[in-house]
């Protein structure tokens, strides 16, 4: 943990607070479910580009059939364009004492990438945490009701002033991109702003979800972004759509395909050299499509590269 400039200054409380790797969590509750979630950020946090991989794991289980057992969690972790946040539960999450996110406002739950300008991040069960004075987790498990992030040497003091709420709350999106390494300064080369996304309430019903062989879901309630980096995508950089990564596939272009829902699930290529190709179920071949959205089935299959999504219906 020596390479990470930050402080994680621990506030008094009910729940766990965990630093592995990369990667910070509050955990609501020290229940039997809490080893779980622990499992899956240890299991991915030390990989020099851990933010990715750590939501897909926690994706498998908050959209498993044991979601309803786990406990209210928070984590943060580096992404290529600064903070991946992520809030499930009865979870807030203040930046810099200005804004206010709360993961009970998702049915899913709350994913932000905050800008690496961020200079303090308060994540717990509660607004205005106060952390002990002199804490600073390093790596391990310790009891708490949340934890402040800072720059090493800057010392966290609570909020003078109520935080205000804040009315972007980012939609769920089970990210499995390339991702950076806590590094340097909390001020590293500005990446461009992201629009105001809606909230999660406000999306369509989701019509099924697209599931992956490696067990990585994805909710069909909005339109999706495949490709080696989908970051470089308009729709993503301004959150109107989510991002999925494929990596390791030389077969597959920064920017890949498209799903969107509307009145269906529809696919389209991106013009890529390698192409976007869709089966039913049982097919024995695969039928290439254009760059005009078609129509995917429910129990019909999408290949980019050599990775597959199959659509399961509600």
């Amino acid at each position: 943990m020596e390479r990470l400039p930050y402080t994680v200054a621990i506030a008094p409380g009910e729940g766990l607070i965990v630093r592995t790797g990369d990667v910070v969590m509050y955990i609501a509750d020290a229940s039997l479910s809490a080893a779980a979630l622990i499992t899956a950020v240890e299991s991915v946090a030390e990989a020099e580009q851990p933010g990715g991989a750590v939501a897909e794991r926690l994706a498998a289980l908050a959209l498993g059939a044991d979601s309803a057992t786990l406990p209210p969690f928070g984590v943060i972790a580096p992404t290529a364009d600064g903070l991946l946040l992520l809030l499930r539960g009865n979870v807030i999450a203040s930046v810099d004492d200005a804004r206010e996110l709360s993961g009970a406002r998702a049915m899913t739950w709350v994913d932000e990438v905050l800008p690496s300008s961020a200079r303090k991040v308060a994540i717990g069960g509660r607004s205005g945490l106060a952390p002990l004075p002199c804490s600073d987790l390093r790596a391990g498990v310790v009891p708490g009701g949340g934890f402040v992030l800072l720059p090493t040497g800057v010392t966290a003091k609570r909020p003078t002033e109520p935080v205000a709420a804040s009315d972007a709350v980012v939609r769920y999106s089970a990210v499995q991109s390339e991702t950076a390494v806590f590094t340097g300064t909390m001020s590293p080369p500005s990446v461009p702003a992201r629009a105001a996304p809606s909230e999660t309430s406000t999306l369509a019903p989701v019509a099924g979800v697209l599931q992956a062989a490696g067990g990585a879901i994805y909710p069909l309630d909005r339109p999706y972004v495949i490709g080696r980096d989908p970051l470089a995508d308009d729709a993503v950089r301004n959150a109107h759509a989510s991002p999925i990564v494929v990596q390791n596939d030389q077969h597959v272009s920064r920017v890949h395909a498209y799903v969107t829902i509307d009145g269906g699930v529809y696919v389209r290529d991106a013009s890529t050299p390698g192409g976007t190709f869709i089966a039913a179920p049982g097919a024995k071949s695969w039928t290439e499509i254009g760059s005009k959205p078609t129509r995917l089935e429910p129990g019909w299959s999408l290949r980019v590269g050599e990775w597959i999504l199959t659509y399961r219906g509600t």
